[in-house]
């Protein structure tokens, strides 16, 4: 059985602000466009980590055919996010796991595409409104489910590219502010290295 979802804008906005509750004007393109690259890859990357989580532990009915729609959406969304926003960064700890979270989707892509997620060439994501209403709870659920473990690899990528977002300069090779304390009565930042 199809789920059923007669969705609204508003519930889909409602769910997107709060997986980007930390940087709610991350949620909107119109919005996004102001923010600097390092706070998106940051708002970006905890939505993703969070649309995960809540995919894992869904229930996937037909009664529930909206949320399950509205947190494809979102998924899908956050997912192309954090693609861009990490698109210019060379420092290697948000390279590395942006890499894998890449290689992981286009792995997954006819899995993705047999509910209505279609996988680009560039590893985009575009849902199938079609396709994906068509398909039963009991199939999506097995994609995209705890018992997959899609979402949880999805959630452990986002969550490495979250963490190395707040201590790195994403424009510069694996380096992190650091607080001159040398004591001279100078201050400012420098950077060191970090040994990866």
């Amino acid at each position: 059985m199809a789920i059923n979802a007669t969705s609204t804008s508003s519930s889909y906005n409602f769910i997107m602000r709060n997986y980007y509750s930390k940087n709610r004007p991350a949620a909107r393109e119109v919005t996004r466009k102001k923010l600097e690259n390092k706070i998106l890859v940051t708002a970006d990357s905890s939505a993703l980590s969070k649309v995960a989580k809540t995919l894992r532990d869904l229930e996937y009915s037909s009664d529930n055919g909206v949320g399950i729609y509205n947190n494809i959406k979102a998924f899908v969304d956050t997912y192309n996010n954090l693609s861009s926003s990490t698109s210019d960064a060379i420092a290697y700890d948000i390279t590395r796991p942006t890499k894998k979270l890449k290689n992981y989707i286009i792995n997954n892509k006819d899995q993705l595409e047999s509910i209505g997620i279609n996988v680009s060439a560039s590893g985009k994501l575009k849902v199938d409104k079609e396709k994906l209403l068509k398909c039963s709870p009991s199939k999506i659920s097995k994609v995209l489910s705890s018992d997959s473990g899609f979402s949880q690899q999805i959630k452990h990528y986002a969550g490495k590219i979250y963490k190395a977002s707040n201590y790195i300069n994403l424009t510069t090779p694996n380096t992190v502010p650091k607080t001159n304390t040398s004591g001279t009565g100078t201050s400012g930042t420098s950077t060191i290295d970090i040994i990866a």
